[in-house]
């Protein structure tokens, strides 16, 4: 299981579009149900490919992470078997 280093985590309400894509490669955003950096909460990463970054969006429940996350320009991909067992789905 990936484990991050939540103290160096920016937590971000939204996650700016726009500022993704002109930051990454290829903006992805996994989502996570009570990872171990955040055992109590649903948290959405943003990567950059494969390599984490640390922009975060943290909330109590499924429905509040989704709300972070810019679902009109990223489209969803369910988890797949090879993935961490904390990751719901990811957003490119």
């Amino acid at each position: 299981m990936a484990i991050f280093d939540k103290s160096t985590d920016r937590v971000v309400s939204r996650f700016n579009y726009a500022r993704l894509v002109s930051t990454t490669t290829l903006p992805i955003i996994a989502v996570y149900k009570h990872p171990e950096d955040y055992p109590d909460k649903y948290v959405a990463r943003a990567f950059d490919l494969q390599q984490p970054t640390n922009l975060v969006a943290v909330a109590d429940d499924y429905d509040g992470i989704l709300e972070a996350i810019p679902t009109g320009d990223m489209v969803r991909l369910e988890r797949s078997e090879k993935d961490d067992p904390a990751i719901v789905e990811t957003w490119i």
